[in-house]
């Protein structure tokens, strides 16, 4: 039975996470919210900004939205594009980790390899290429306390294993 729950976002979201805190662009011990147990990791969908404030006050934090491109012939290839919204009060962190995001994405193949190489065995995901869609400076943020945003947009294609009779994921 297929799980729609798994998407290729998640295993992205997870290395970009870890990339931050390989880079020391975040510290998970920062992000203990009081009556957790485990860090909260600060990419999280855009409704989610009140209650992420709520938690955890003045910390920095992404925020993403996927959107799916047009299936064309190759139409076992999903693109997608992935806009992030680096939130901070600091203009150096925020060009810091667009930097990272366009080390980590512009390679197109390369990066897919990467992103396979990273991947957990249990994926049902093959990753094709990336590519930097766009990338924003720092703007005000709307929002109290003197937030700031960059962005980066990522488009990338990807693979999911499928039946070869029905053509379905699997």
């Amino acid at each position: 039975m297929v799980d729609y729950n798994k998407s290729a976002f998640y295993e992205i979201r997870s290395l970009v996470w870890q990339e931050l805190q390989d880079a020391e662009l975040f510290d998970e011990q920062n992000y203990y919210a009081d009556g957790f147990t485990k860090p909260l990791i600060p990419i999280i969908p855009s409704q989610q900004i009140p209650e992420f404030n709520n938690l955890l006050p003045g910390m920095p934090y992404i925020t993403y939205d996927i959107t799916s491109r047009p299936y064309q012939q190759n139409w076992w290839i999903s693109e997608e594009i992935l806009i992030l919204n680096i939130i901070s009060t600091d203009a150096l962190q925020i060009h810091s980790i667009i930097n990272l995001l366009i080390d980590l994405f512009r390679r197109f193949d390369k990066s897919a390899t990467d992103m396979n190489l990273y991947k957990e065995l249990s994926s049902n995901f093959n990753y094709h290429y990336f590519m930097i869609e766009n990338a924003a400076s720092t703007q005000s943020f709307d929002n109290e306390g003197g937030f700031m945003v960059g962005e980066v947009s990522i488009m990338y294609g990807y693979s999911r294993n499928i039946n070869m009779t029905t053509g379905k994921f699997l």
